[in-house]
């Protein structure tokens, strides 16, 4: 549902509950919420594929599972409904039965897809009392949803109604670009792909320029003059291009083909989703047997270094290979890193000789595992065919779930507190050492790094403070960089400077940095705890 179509909804809707007390709210569905009046029930649908609000004599409710819902709106009269701009929000403003003290409170119907949410606030002050969807901030930078929090609104999805045929962009847009629903919908507040598809066909079918056909739906929403219309792709407040009339707008419900076509669309997403594992198991499990194929027997290593411990002149270096003959008289053709001496490569050839059955068991435990995985997936996804929508949908809801944990352990860098309430963070590889110094970092903080060691990068953060951090918390963050550096005794020299004196070493890998200003401590690892 549009958010011009939630608009054209808005004036049968205060006929019937404007003034009216809700008797009861309970949990029609899963993802919904109904009302109950004198006249229906107001159901309010926040199911990710198809938000959006009908009105229904009789529904069988069950009771919601946190008390606050009913304690604030059981027998709460309606003083008021509100649409903020045109996007899919409706405000249900409250004025609850209480004898005592402020108890007004707003109801927001948030249908935006799949963040589609019913909120509970306090009117005085927008504090959430209950919601149906948590959104925690490691999931959203923008805002938080949780009940204790402060309401804060989705932004907003465009221009608002008013200002869209005065806009000078979407004219250029218009004139400049092929016209496309994502045009449309991105510039215009409540304009989502159904009534953006309509509204190019509508000037298609009547040879009129866009703007014109968008100045027509403009000037209904700002009059509020509605004739609900239902086009091939959905729902619209006025009638554009083909169709039919909507006689019961508050009906409108997913017809059995759009929920085939969600089906479809969630079957279609989960065996992607596992053809794309398989794939890339069947490449990992070829590499292992690949690798298991390669493996040299440690007589094998043993022999090689000890060849080329007899070998004269063993400590030249710059040789790929070497032929040498055994003590039967065998011709060995020996692969050497050419950077080493031959006997830096003996002594390499018997570290190895002493890890093959090591390295053996780790390549057969990965095949083993491959195949349980691969053997797992393809009956997952034999039986795909046979789940349902809600099936399907929870396998994809734990899906994202696994990545978006995943995502947040690998981005996840934990702040070191140090005495006094500093904070310092220190990178654990190449990345994070990038992330630490160019994102964590702001230009005032402290920049630490061992120099002479491929160590941590570490940032001591001023979190605002004017003044310099004393000798002491420096020497705290400068022991931090000294124990990430790779070293386990001696006297370490930290360098540390401001990051603003920090940049990316030309063409240099990530983490790899040239600095300026620095000053040095000293740091000896045998003498910390």
């Amino acid at each position: 549902m549009d958010g011009v179509f939630l608009s054209a909804l808005l004036p049968p809707l205060k006929n019937l509950v404007l003034g009216r007390k809700c008797k009861k709210i309970g949990c029609p569905s899963k993802d919904a919420f109904g009302l109950m009046f004198d006249k229906g029930i107001l159901v309010l649908n926040a199911r990710p594929d198809s938000p959006g609000l009908t009105w229904n004599n009789a529904v069988n409710m069950a009771e919601l599972p946190s008390p606050a819902w009913s304690h604030h709106l059981d027998g709460a009269k309606v003083e008021d409904l509100t649409q903020p701009g045109a996007d899919r929000i409706l405000h249900i403003c409250f004025k609850s039965g209480f004898l005592y003290g402020n108890s007004d409170v707003t109801l927001i119907f948030e249908a935006a897809g799949r963040n589609a949410n019913v909120i509970l606030v306090r009117s005085e002050d927008m504090r959430i009392l209950a919601c149906h969807r948590k959104v925690s901030s490691a999931r959203s930078r923008y805002r938080t949803i949780a009940p204790g929090q402060v309401y804060v609104p989705p932004p907003s999805s465009g221009l608002s109604p008013g200002s869209w045929v005065s806009s000078t962009e979407l004219k250029n847009s218009i004139k400049n670009e092929k016209h496309s629903p994502a045009l449309l919908y991105r510039l215009l507040e409540g304009v989502g792909p159904v009534t953006a598809k309509a509204l190019i066909r509508q000037a298609e079918t009547n040879e009129t320029s866009l703007i014109e056909v968008v100045a027509e739906l403009e000037k209904a929403l700002l009059e509020q003059s509605f004739s609900p219309w239902e086009g091939p792709d959905g729902p619209l407040p006025i009638e554009l291009a083909e169709g039919k009339p909507i006689e019961d707008p508050f009906s409108i419900k997913t017809s059995e083909k759009d929920s085939t076509d969600i089906r479809e669309d969630r079957f279609e997403t989960w065996t992607i989703i596992l053809r794309r594992r398989l794939s890339f198991l069947r490449k990992r499990l070829t590499g292992v047997e690949a690798a298991l194929d390669g493996l040299v027997s440690p007589e094998k290593y043993r022999t090689w270094g000890s060849l080329l411990l007899c070998a004269e002149n063993n400590s030249r270096k710059g040789l790929k290979e070497i032929e040498l003959k055994d003590w039967n008289d065998c011709e060995h053709l020996i692969p050497l890193k050419p950077f080493r001496s031959l006997k830096s490569n003996a002594a390499r050839f018997f570290r190895k000789a002493s890890n093959t059955g090591k390295e053996k068991r780790n390549l057969d435990e990965h095949k083993l595992n491959a195949l349980n995985e691969i053997e797992s997936l393809e009956l997952s996804l034999s039986a795909a065919s046979d789940l349902t929508v809600d099936e399907l949908e929870a396998l994809l809801r734990n899906h994202r779930k696994k990545v978006r944990d995943h995502d947040d352990r690998r981005k996840r860098i934990e702040a070191i507190l140090l005495s006094g309430g500093w904070r310092c963070f220190a990178g654990r590889n190449a990345r994070e050492n990038e992330e630490v110094t160019f994102k964590t970092g702001k230009r005032d903080d402290l920049w630490f790094h061992a120099r002479g060691y491929p160590g941590a990068h570490v940032v001591l953060k001023l979190d605002g403070r004017a003044d310099n951090p004393p000798g002491e918390i420096v020497l705290e963050a400068a022991v931090e960089a000294a124990r990430r550096c790779g070293a386990s005794s001696g006297v370490i020299p930290v360098d540390y400077t401001r990051v603003q004196y920090v940049n990316r070493r030309r063409k240099g890998k990530p983490g790899q940095v040239v600095y300026t200003r620095e000053k040095t401590v000293f740091v000896n690892l045998d003498k910390l705890s």
